[in-house]
């Protein structure tokens, strides 16, 4: 029980110093009052009041140094958040001086786009009405193209009759007065009966009458002569006579052997320039040709009966 009172003590002591002081104290002045058999418990609590000062005393040198440790952090701790906070405040003007800067530079910048946006508006406009230009030029410049390339084809046709009339006119120079009055000159002499006067004869009949002339039925061999005949007769005065007897006999028959043209002078038709589905012998009896005018001049040839009348075109070789 004692040693319980005891270590009770100790702990009030310690939670309460000041009373135990202050009970000891009152104590001690009564030990002076009373007898000295009382001397052991007296020395027992005051030994006990000095540990508890002893220990009182460390605790608040503990609590002293741990107070000045926290007030030095603390310290520590707010003039750190000052650097910080001025470092901060620092900062922030050096950004809002910028930002200031930014704006100012952001404005310029979209008032540069709109600019440019304008510039690009108007220069897709120019560059839209530049294509139409060039496009415009292009159908310009094809229709050129065309128009000279058709010309150059009309010179060129030109220049090969300007060739054909110039041989002619050499031919006619050569043969100035050759041919009688009222004949053609190619390399012969060629007599058209004439529309006038209606007179029309068997292919016989109009051999003879080339003959009465020194002349026969003219032999149309090459593609030349057929182009002579052919531009002659187109621009005789035509009639109201139906094509089929508006034709000119032409020395080519196939009398011989059926099928098988040949020229008075004894040569076998080599070319020909017949009418489309000609020659047919349509009544088994068209054994003599005749020319017509026709608008293709190499299609202008027919098979007919030889009884049949019709105008002649007599040749007369030129005489060296």
């Amino acid at each position: 029980m004692t040693d319980v009172k005891m270590k009770d003590s100790v702990a009030y002591a310690e939670n309460n110093p000041e009373d135990i002081h202050n009970k000891l104290s009152s104590e001690d002045d009564n030990e002076l009052r009373h007898p000295p058999h009382r001397h052991s418990k007296t020395r027992h609590k005051v030994s006990m009041v000095r540990a508890i000062n002893g220990t009182s005393t460390q605790i608040y040198m503990l609590s002293a140094a741990i107070l000045g440790i926290l007030c030095a952090v603390l310290m520590a701790t707010i003039i750190g958040l000052c650097v910080s906070y001025k470092g901060l405040s620092e900062k922030h003007i050096f950004l809002s001086q910028n930002s200031s800067q930014e704006n100012s530079n952001l404005k310029q910048l979209i008032g540069n786009y709109h600019q440019l946006t304008a510039t690009l508006m108007k220069v897709q406009t120019n560059f839209q009405e530049a294509v139409g230009v060039k496009d415009s030029m292009q159908r310009e410049r094809d229709r050129d193209r065309l128009e000279k390339e058709h010309l150059q084809r009309q010179k060129e046709a030109l220049v090969n009759e300007e060739v054909k009339l110039q041989s002619r006119i050499t031919v006619l120079e050569k043969n100035c007065e050759r041919c009688p009055v009222g004949w053609e000159l190619l390399h012969s002499c060629y007599f058209f009966s004439p529309t006038e006067t209606g007179r029309k004869l068997s292919w016989h009949r109009s051999r003879e009458e080339c003959k009465k002339s020194g002349a026969d039925l003219a032999v149309i061999d090459s593609q030349e002569k057929q182009e002579f005949i052919s531009r002659i007769l187109n621009g005789k005065r035509t009639s109201r006579e139906s094509w089929f007897t508006a034709g000119y006999w032409i020395g080519l028959r196939d009398v011989e052997t059926e099928g098988v043209w040949k020229w008075l002078n004894g040569t076998e038709l080599t070319e020909g320039f017949w009418m489309e589905g000609e020659p047919n012998d349509q009544i088994s009896k068209e054994d003599c040709a005749a020319t017509f005018r026709k608008e293709n001049p190499l299609m202008t040839w027919n098979d007919a009966p030889c009884d049949h009348t019709l105008k002649w075109i007599c040749e007369r070789k030129l005489q060296p």
